[in-house]
């Protein structure tokens, strides 16, 4: 396979048009590494300026993700939409004095907004939904729990994808999620762990949920590698330029890969099954 020609791909990244570069800049730049896809997440309502706890902002903030991925298509590089309300949505609200009762209900419609969205085909999944990756007290996380099996049974009545953003507890953390995959019976791979450990891997892929590996931390895509090509990758992008290092961007992750195949560190086959095999077992597309 030549070097212009390999698959490669971020499956978790978020851009930011208010505060950062946008979408089509990043698309450039992406695709000028060879990038060819991109999923393409919504953030937090308050990164975008929009309220906290106000379903009109969250609204917006879907459809912002929405016209991202239109502008980053446009330019030449598959996109698709994964809209949701990530787990601080809810922290926050509970900081700010609302009752657990209320909390759920607002997350609960945020959910069911986003499936809206996928029925209407402008999105292919909900996310990132999921429990805080912080230190919170074990009856918070409990009902942050409630909520991702909502978010389980809603993704499957709507055949959408599920980004989950997690806690990094080994096998622990994907057990929790490989026995609510077995109780509530979504589509084989439909369910993302973002943000994965190396070491969740073979639980989480042996039980039909896609680990995904950030690229940003030092040598867990070798350690992923040891595993077989069981994964796909990720760089959590979050195009805020007030926090440049925070994690990599998706045009370092594709030179990344590229290097790792030039170097030998895996070969082209494991690079399409990563990229090209798990990316469809998981959004249903092809794009090389």
């Amino acid at each position: 396979m030549r070097n212009k020609d390999l698959p490669l791909c971020d499956n978790h990244a978020h851009t930011n048009p208010v505060i950062g570069m946008g979408p089509r800049e990043l698309a450039r730049r992406f695709r000028r590494e060879g990038g060819k896809f991109i999923v393409i997440v919504a953030l937090l309502t308050w990164s975008l300026g929009l309220t906290p706890g106000d379903l009109d902002s969250v609204r917006r903030m879907y459809d912002i993700t929405v016209e991202s991925t239109r502008i980053i298509n446009e330019e030449g590089v598959k996109s698709v939409a994964i809209v949701g309300l990530h787990p601080a949505e809810g922290y926050e609200l509970l900081r700010r004095g609302w009752s657990r009762e209320d909390v759920r209900k607002f997350m609960e419609k945020g959910i069911d907004l986003a499936a809206e969205y996928v029925r209407e085909g402008k999105a292919v999944g909900i996310g990132e939904i999921g429990r805080p990756h912080w230190e919170a007290p074990n009856d918070v996380v409990n009902f942050f729990n409630e909520l991702i099996e909502y978010a389980f049974r809603v993704a499957k009545d709507v055949n959408a994808v599920l980004h989950l953003h997690l806690e990094r507890n080994g096998v622990r953390t994907a057990l929790s999620i490989t026995d609510m995959m077995r109780r509530v019976g979504n589509r084989p791979y439909s369910v993302v762990m973002h943000h994965a450990e190396p070491v969740t891997i073979d639980t989480a892929y042996n039980s039909n949920v896609m680990p995904s590996i950030p690229m940003g931390r030092r040598g867990e895509f070798e350690d992923a590698v040891k595993h077989g090509p069981s994964f796909v990758v990720e760089s959590d992008f979050i195009d805020d330029p007030k926090r440049p290092g925070a994690v990599i961007p998706p045009w370092t992750l594709v030179k990344k890969l590229r290097g790792y195949v030039v170097n030998g560190i895996i070969n082209d086959d494991f690079l399409y099954r990563i990229c090209v095999d798990n990316i469809g077992k998981v959004y249903g597309i092809t794009y090389s």
